[in-house]
Parts: structure tokens; C-alpha cells; sequence
């Protein structure tokens, strides 16, 4: 497990990070044009009600909002919902404070997950994805994006400078990975798109996967 895979010390990260992380984070690792691509490729209807799981301070809801009925976001860090409170253009969506891995949600409430770069910090991703998977309706969707670990961009260079720094600090995988996770907590028919920033092309993949219908086999 990375370093910030552990649940507190994320929630410390991220609370110290608040303040500026809108000026720096989203547009240096998830920038608007790329989330919305990825966005892109869910088949979200005017009624549905999509989760944002690790939704910090509301950027991701901010695009969902204009597809999606309802928004719901969860976070570990107050601060950072505090922050996404407070933006007006947020004020239909509904926050609360949560971890991925017991989500405080009933079963089947949602028709679609996103989850936009917190999957790094997860500190059990498969149980995460089961949680995700419970509280999504049969035929819902998932959205996920992560980072590489194939990236020949950043990662790897890293990694064989500084004997695997990225690993120590957070989750990465790569596509067959990524189709081992998701199967292995329920979902079905993933797939991987591989994409990233104008300066780290390759640096993320787009998961999506769906919960089978009832009565599917």
C-alpha cells in the first residue's frame, strides 16, 4: 500500500491541500477538457442520479450537474467540501463526508459512479469498487480515471530514478490490471481508454465498466 493509500493520512493531505488546490491540481492532472471526454463516453440521462466518489472540492459536479438530475458528492477531507459548498454554480448538488470504502449510501440508489484521480488514495480499491457496485442501480455505469502505471510519459522514468517512488506513494494500474479490479468487484464489460494532459498524454486511463442488469448472466 502507498503512503497516501492510508485512509487518515489522505484525509490530512487533502485537508492541507484545500486552499489551493483548485488553483493547481485540477488543471495540472485532470484538467476540464479531459474529465469532460471521459464524461463523454457515459450514457447519463436528464433524471439520473450519478455519485462522485472523492469529489473534492466539486470540479467533476460541476460538469455532471449539466447532464444528471441529482449530484451527489462524497470526500474524506471537510475542508475540501467546504470549498465545494460554497461555489454557487454547486448549489443543487448534494455533498457528504465519506470514505469510498463504506459508502453511506443504500443499495442500488445511483445510476451511474465517477470517481475522477481517487482511486489512488483508496486504501482497499477492490472494496471501494464492491461499494461502488452496491449502491449502483442494475445497468448502471462506471467512470473511472486513474493513473498508467505503463505511462512512458513521467511514471516510468520516475520509477527507475527513484526506485519506485509512485508505488510508495499511491495506486496506480495499467489495463489488464484495471480489467481484473473492476471484474473482481462485480462489474462488467470494462473498458480502458488511455489519455492524460497536454504534457502527460499517456498518464491516465478512462475505466468504464457496467453493473449488470438483474437476471443477467
Amino acid at each position: 500500500m502507498g503512503a497516501l493509500q492510508d485512509t487518515e493520512a489522505t484525509r490530512r493531505w487533502f485537508n492541507l491541500l484545500a486552499p489551493g488546490y483548485d488553483a493547481v491540481v485540477p488543471s495540472l492532472f485532470w484538467p476540464a477538457s479531459l474529465q469532460q471526454a471521459a464524461i463523454d463516453r457515459l450514457e447519463l440521462a436528464s433524471a439520473d442520479r450519478v455519485l462522485d466518489i472523492g469529489c473534492g472540492t466539486g470540479e467533476t459536479i460541476a460538469q455532471l450537474n449539466t447532464d444528471a438530475s441529482t449530484v451527489h458528492g462524497l470526500d474524506l477531507s471537510r475542508p475540501q467540501l467546504e470549498t465545494a459548498v460554497n461555489k454557487t454554480h454547486l448549489e443543487d448538488a448534494r455533498f457528504v463526508r465519506g470514505d469510498a470504502c463504506a459508502l453511506p449510501y443504500a443499495d442500488e440508489t445511483f445510476d451511474c459512479v465517477v470517481s475522477i484521480g481517487s482511486i489512488l488514495y483508496w486504501s482497499d480499491p477492490v472494496e471501494a469498487l464492491r461499494e461502488a457496485h452496491r449502491v449502483t442501480k442494475p445497468g448502471g455505469e462506471l467512470l473511472l480515471l486513474g493513473f498508467n502505471r505503463r505511462s512512458p510519459s513521467w511514471w516510468n522514468p520516475i520509477q527507475n530514478a527513484q526506485d519506485g517512488i509512485a508505488e510508495a506513494l499511491f495506486f496506480r494500474y495499467d489495463r489488464e490490471e484495471g480489467t481484473t479490479l473492476v471484474r473482481s468487484a462485480g462489474w462488467t464489460d470494462p473498458t480502458h481508454e488511455v489519455t492524460g494532459p497536454v504534457w502527460g498524454p499517456d498518464l491516465v486511463l478512462a475505466t468504464t465498466a457496467r453493473k449488470a442488469e438483474s437476471g443477467a448472466h
